[in-house]
């Protein structure tokens, strides 16, 4: 019977262990705080989504919709702390196979060496946003990116 215990215990042990490593790539906590600091003072925290990835060979995209209020000031921001490879993000006015779709924003990995991105809209209505991820022949690769948006005090 403690034969028993001891592998029930280490396979528990094994579990919980590469899960938070999968975490630590990705802490979603840490890297939301660090774009809510990118707020202040003028900016209040309105929503964020987190888009997470597996990468695959192929290349992959996806698109998130943002309705955001004419006459507001909207600030922008993306985290790609939690992503170890290449990626482009792109902002759009309209969304994907719309006709005169407009590029109002847009940032590849491989062109700089920071992780914290910031767009402030002119003229804010819907925007689309775009994350685009090479293929890789690597195994097992996860990712993600934070995207938070705060709005104008006053």
């Amino acid at each position: 019977m403690s034969k028993l215990r001891f592998y029930i215990i280490l396979i528990s042990i094994l579990i919980i262990s590469s899960s938070a490593i999968q975490e630590n790539d990705c802490d979603i906590r840490v890297l939301k705080n660090e774009l809510i600091q990118e707020l202040k003072p003028d900016f209040k925290y309105d929503s964020s989504n987190i888009s997470r990835f597996i990468f695959e060979s192929q290349k992959q995209g996806t698109e998130v919709q943002v309705p955001l209020f004419s006459g507001e000031k909207y600030r922008l921001l993306f985290n790609t702390s939690g992503i170890s490879t290449d990626f482009e993000i792109k902002i759009y006015d309209k969304k994907v196979g719309s006709k005169n779709r407009k590029l109002l924003f847009s940032v590849k990995g491989s062109e700089s060496n920071k992780n914290v991105f910031v767009f402030e809209p002119e003229n804010p209505k819907t925007m689309y946003i775009d994350y685009f991820l090479p293929g890789t022949t690597e195994k097992d690769l996860t990712g993600c990116i934070v995207f938070l948006m705060g709005y104008k005090i006053g």
